[in-house]
């Protein structure tokens, strides 16, 4: 058997009002919106483009390194010969095994011997890190006056000029050590 639907209870003074607001509401902005669309103009559309689909750029695809290609006429070589194949063959292994052994870590100790930068191999003599340290040796000027009165640039002269005439406040002496308090 279906439920017997009840009559509707009587609408409450609240509902009514609240009924009546959402109606007053439409009714303001119906109008609002049939003052809008005299008052504006209707945007101009879009001109339509040739293409209205975007492409998509295709993935790049890495290729390995290879050697660049010598001549093989210069080489004295024929064009299609077994051995120009085998020696271009050699070159691109040895080029990709290089490559590998760069990316590689190195685990365990290093031997300063063995590294080699700017074609230069490392030695433990006097001057064993010269060659890395840079900036200012400190307590050691860096130019002194006649440098100064050299310098063609007036933006470093004027850097110049201000570093040499700072001082050392005097209360206070470099190598003494204050607690505050």
């Amino acid at each position: 058997m279906a439920p017997v639907k009840k009559e509707k209870a009587e609408m409450s003074a609240f509902e009514r009002r609240r009924l009546e607001n959402i109606a007053a509401n439409q009714a303001i902005l119906k109008d609002l919106s049939t003052s809008a669309e005299r008052i504006m103009p209707r945007p101009a559309g879009r001109p339509k483009s040739s293409t209205t689909t975007r492409r998509k750029a295709a993935p790049v695809k890495r290729e390995e390194p290879r050697p660049t290609r010598t001549s093989s006429r210069i080489a004295g070589l024929e064009a299609d010969s077994e051995t120009a194949k085998r020696k271009a063959e050699v070159e691109y292994e040895f080029a990709k095994e290089q490559a590998k052994a760069k990316k590689q870590r190195v685990s365990g100790d290093l031997n300063f011997n063995d590294i080699v930068v700017e074609g230069k191999k490392w030695n433990k003599d006097d001057n064993f890190l010269s060659g890395i340290m840079r900036g200012a040796q400190p307590n050691l000027r860096t130019f002194t006056e006649d440098d100064i009165q050299e310098t063609t640039d007036e933006g470093l002269k004027v850097l110049r000029e201000k570093m040499s005439a700072l001082e050392l406040y005097q209360e206070y002496e470099p190598n003494r050590t204050y607690t505050l308090g």
